[in-house]
């Protein structure tokens, strides 16, 4: 689990990181942690894969709510701490749904508490994480980022709301495992994320805010699929 401190006090980063291990000691997990001095620098980055992210709120430059509002723009999906001197501070957390907030100064019992919440949160994230072999290399997705894939030539396109991934194979290799995650097939080309599915017609399907064709042999199937999705 690979866990990112963003605090512009580098006695705070440090105690954070003494925490963190002490914590994945006790709790016999591997952890990883990376140390940045500001939002800016996070954003700045090309390293964002991360589990957790622990922000401090108000640092110069780009804050840790508008870092953490930049972050939610192509990762809905990473687990958000705040902390921060000023407990009103945290209460916007709602808007980039940071799992909790801890108030300096911090002392580990505190932060333990909060903490087990945003690695519950991680674990069950990493629950739904698929790898796929794409041919720039493997990538990790969550697959509730995933609206939909694609048949393309000898290819499968997944696509997400900001780009694309192509992985040469085939739908029925793919398949099986997708519906596991709730994917479900509207037509011969295509394999949509019922998390997705806004609407659906004899003609097409809405996933997100795209309009897909819809295969006539698959519209009973998909609606009996999408139905047990929202009751399971």
């Amino acid at each position: 689990m690979r866990i990112a401190i963003v605090d512009d006090e580098l006695a705070m980063r440090e105690q954070l990181a003494k925490y963190i291990k002490q914590f994945a000691d006790e709790k016999q997990i591997l952890m990883e942690t990376c140390l940045l001095p500001s939002g800016d620098a996070m954003l700045d980055g090309e390293d964002r894969n991360f589990d957790i992210i622990i922000f401090d709120i108000d640092m110069p430059g780009t804050n840790g709510l508008d870092t953490a509002r930049k972050i939610r723009e192509t990762d809905e999906n990473v687990v958000i701490l705040f902390v921060t001197n000023i407990a009103q501070y945290a209460i916007n957390g709602y808007e980039v749904d940071a799992v909790d907030y801890i108030i300096k100064p911090i002392g580990y019992y505190d932060f333990a508490m909060k903490f087990q919440k945003a690695v519950r949160r991680a674990e069950r994230n990493q629950e739904n994480q698929l790898v796929i072999d794409t041919v720039n290399g493997p990538v990790a997705l969550n697959t509730s980022v995933i609206l939909y894939v694609e048949v393309m030539a000898h290819y499968l396109i997944y696509h997400t709301a900001d780009r694309e991934y192509r992985v040469r194979a085939s739908m029925k290799e793919h398949e099986d495992t997708l519906r596991s995650y709730h994917f479900a097939r509207c037509h011969k080309s295509y394999l949509i994320n019922l998390k997705h599915l806004k609407s659906l017609s004899s003609s097409e399907v809405i996933v997100g805010e795209l309009s897909i064709p819809m295969g006539r042999a698959y519209k009973d199937s998909l609606l009996n699929e999408y139905m047990n999705y929202l009751h399971r």
